[in-house]
C-alpha cells in the first residue's frame, strides 16, 4: 500500500518519519536505518488497532486514514481524541513495558506505521548520537501530553465543586 511506481517503500517511510517532530533534524542516514525498522499496518474502519490494558510493545504512526482514542467501560466507548496523518501514538510504550491506558479504534480506512520497543531501543543504542535527541524529543512529547491532561483535570475538578 505505502508503495507507488516511483518511490520506494523505504522511500515513502523515510518521508513520513521524517517529518514529525520526534525526528525533525535527525540526518538522513539515521533517517534511513530508522526506516528499516518500520511496519505498514492497515485497519479497516472500526476496527481495533489495540485495546486498553494490552501490552504495550508499540508505537504508531497515522499515514492515512483516522483512529480515535478512547476509553471503554463495559459497551459504552467514549472518544477522547481523534487522530490524522502524521500524528503519533503508543509513544508511551517506548518507555515502559505497561499495558496499554487507552483504546485506539480505526475511524476510518487507515494505513499505520508501526516501530516494536525492542527495535527502537536497539536502535537509540546501536545510534547513541541520534538517540538522546530522539529521547530527549519524546520526553517534550510526554511532557506536554501530560500537561494537556493535567489542564483537562484542573478543569473537571473545578467544574465537579460546582456539582
Amino acid at each position: 500500500m505505502l508503495e507507488d511506481n516511483n518511490t520506494s517503500k523505504e522511500e515513502l517511510v523515510i518521508e513520513i518519519i521524517e517529518n514529525l517532530d520526534l525526528f525533525k533534524g535527525i540526518s538522513r542516514t539515521v533517517l534511513v536505518k530508522l526506516a528499516k525498522l518500520f511496519d505498514e499496518k492497515i485497519f479497516s474502519k472500526d476496527e481495533f488497532v489495540f485495546k486498553e490494558g494490552s501490552v504495550g510493545d508499540s508505537m504508531m504512526v497515522v499515514v492515512s486514514g483516522e483512529v480515535r482514542v478512547s476509553q471503554t467501560e463495559e459497551t459504552v466507548e467514549e472518544a477522547l481524541v481523534v487522530l490524522k496523518k502524521g500524528d503519533l501514538f503508543g509513544e508511551m510504550a517506548m518507555l515502559e513495558e505497561l499495558p496499554r491506558t487507552a483504546t485506539v479504534i480505526s475511524n476510518t480506512n487507515v494505513i499505520l506505521l508501526e516501530i516494536r520497543r525492542v527495535d527502537f531501543l536497539k536502535f537509540l543504542s546501536e545510534n547513541s548520537e541520534a538517540g538522546v535527541e530522539i529521547l530527549l524529543k519524546l520526553a517534550r512529547i510526554l511532557s506536554s501530553r501530560l500537561r494537556e491532561a493535567d489542564s483537562k483535570l484542573k478543569v473537571f475538578v473545578s467544574l465537579t465543586k460546582w456539582l
